[in-house]
């Protein structure tokens, strides 16, 4: 399994265009169907567009996860490939070839997006759990007295000693 047997750049922003806009594009602002195709975002397959409602321009990226990212979109559809198998993180930065801090925040990305709503619809209501631990505060620890000698000696210390 590698990054070769992904789509090319263009298939992959052709399904993206699909998943977002079935039928038309629409504005990300204000929803509108007024909008008008302006070329390519920097030599890219991104689509620009600009809406004849609000005047705003946008791109095929614009409001999704992908925004701010210099990653090819077919990086960020491999990853999400992989995360189908379980596949653990530093194994994902050596395949597709990117450091582990940023296959992470890809990874955390894709999460929150995906499990994110699954969650929230599946906490509604009453929650139920079996156990639970319950810190019992500081317990057992005695209250150092505060006087201006000891505030002194113990400055950006904690004031609470094991008994």
């Amino acid at each position: 399994m590698n990054i070769e047997s992904v789509p090319g750049e263009e298939e992959c922003y052709k399904l993206l265009r699909e998943m977002r806009w079935p039928a038309c594009a629409r504005c990300v602002y204000c929803g509108s169907e007024h909008v008008v195709r302006t070329g390519r975002w920097r030599d890219t397959p991104n689509q620009r567009y600009h809406c004849r409602s609000c005047d705003k321009w946008f791109n095929d990226k614009t409001g999704t996860i992908f925004q701010d990212t210099r990653l090819p979109l077919r990086v960020w559809f491999f990853v999400a490939f992989m995360l189908q198998f379980k596949v653990s993180i530093l194994e994902i930065s050596k395949t597709v070839g990117i450091n582990y801090k940023s296959a992470y925040h890809m990874v955390k990305l894709l999460r929150s997006t995906v499990y994110g709503k699954n969650i929230g619809d599946k906490l509604r209501g009453v929650v139920e759990m079996d156990e639970a631990y319950v810190k019992a505060g500081s317990k057992g620890m005695e209250v150092i007295e505060r006087t201006e000698e000891t505030w002194l000696e113990n400055k950006g210390k904690r004031h609470l000693r094991h008994g």
